[in-house]
C-alpha cells in the first residue's frame, strides 16, 4: 500500500456500503450534483466480498455512470468486518485516499447543500474538524470532515467504531470544531423512517456506548483517556500551526471544564454531564 502524504485530490468522500447499492450511489450522486467542482472529489467506498448484490450493481450502474461523468470511484472489496468494526474499514479507504481533506459519510446520507465543497476549501490550512449541518441536532459531527494531516499525525481516521464520537470529542478538547453552513440529511430509519433494513437492524443489538467495564465500550476508561491523549497532540500541532487559541491551557489550569464547548453544541443534552479527566 502506497499510503500518499501530499494530497492530489481536493475531498475524498469514504464510507463502507452493504445490502444498499442504489442507495450508495443516490447518496453520492447528491453530492456530485451540489458540488462546485465534482472532479477535484474521489468518491470510495468499501463493500464486503460476499455482498454479491452490491458488487453485481457496482459493475452493471455504479462504475459506468462514474466512466461517463469522468470522475473518480475507488471500490474495495475485503472479507466481511461487520457493522462494529466500520471504523476499520473507514481507516482503509484512508490509508488509500488522496484528499486534502477526508469526508466520512454514509450510504445513507444525502446532500442537500449547493457548494458544500467549496465551503470545505474555504478552510484550507486549517487543522480542524469541520461539521455539516444536519437533521440529527446532536453535538457531534455525524458526518466529519478532517484534514489529511489528521491521518498522518494520529495514523488513521479512527481506532473506535464510534468514529463520529471520536473525532468529535478530540476536536472540541482544543475547541478546533468549524461549524458549516452546508446542509446534509441523515436518511436514516430512526431520523425518517427510510432504510429501516437488515443493514440497519445490524446495528442494534451492541451499542458499545455506556458501559464502562466493557473494554470495547467508547467509555471504557483507559479508551476515554486516548482521546485525551489525541487532544494533547492535536493542541500540539496547532500550536506549532499557530492556529491554537489557549482552550486546551485554561481548561487545564480550571478556568473552565475541558467539555464546555461540546455542551454549547449540545442543547437537547445528548451527551449527559461530562466530566474532565487529565
Amino acid at each position: 500500500m502506497a499510503f500518499q502524504i501530499n494530497p492530489s485530490k481536493k475531498i475524498s468522500v469514504m464510507f463502507p456500503t452493504r445490502g444498499r447499492p442504489v442507495q450508495a450511489l443516490s447518496s453520492m450522486q447528491s453530492m456530485i450534483d451540489t458540488a462546485d467542482n465534482p472532479h477535484d472529489i474521489e468518491f470510495m467506498i468499501a463493500i464486503d466480498d460476499d455482498d454479491q448484490k452490491t458488487i453485481d450493481y457496482v459493475e452493471s450502474d455504479m462504475i459506468p455512470y462514474f466512466e461517463k461523468a469522468d470522475l473518480d470511484l475507488y471500490v474495495f472489496t475485503q472479507p466481511r468486518m461487520g457493522y462494529h468494526r466500520l471504523n476499520e474499514y473507514t481507516n482503509i479507504l484512508a490509508q488509500h485516499s488522496k484528499g486534502e481533506w477526508l469526508c466520512v459519510w454514509n450510504d445513507d446520507a444525502i446532500m442537500v447543500s449547493k457548494g458544500w465543497d467549496t465551503e470545505i476549501l474555504s478552510h484550507s490550512g486549517q487543522f480542524a474538524v469541520q461539521r455539516f449541518s444536519d437533521n440529527h441536532g446532536h453535538p457531534y459531527a455525524i458526518f466529519p470532515v478532517i484534514p489529511r494531516d489528521w491521518l498522518i499525525l494520529f495514523g488513521c481516521v479512527s481506532p473506535h467504531v464510534i468514529t463520529d464520537g471520536w473525532i468529535s470529542q478530540v476536536a472540541y478538547i482544543c475547541d478546533a470544531m468549524i461549524q458549516l453552513k452546508s446542509e446534509c440529511i441523515h436518511d436514516r430509519a430512526d431520523l425518517t423512517g427510510n432504510n429501516d433494513d437488515e443493514t440497519y437492524a445490524e446495528r442494534q443489538p451492541e451499542r458499545l456506548e455506556g458501559d464502562m467495564s466493557n473494554p470495547k465500550d467508547f467509555l471504557y476508561p483507559p479508551t476515554a483517556q486516548l482521546r485525551i491523549v489525541w487532544g494533547y497532540k492535536m493542541e500540539w500541532f496547532r500550536k506549532r500551526l499557530g492556529q491554537d487559541n489557549g482552550y486546551l491551557d485554561k481548561a487545564r489550569a480550571g478556568e473552565y471544564d475541558v467539555w464546555t464547548r461540546m455542551r454549547e453544541h449540545d442543547p437537547k443534552g445528548f451527551l449527559g454531564t461530562w466530566k474532565y479527566e487529565q
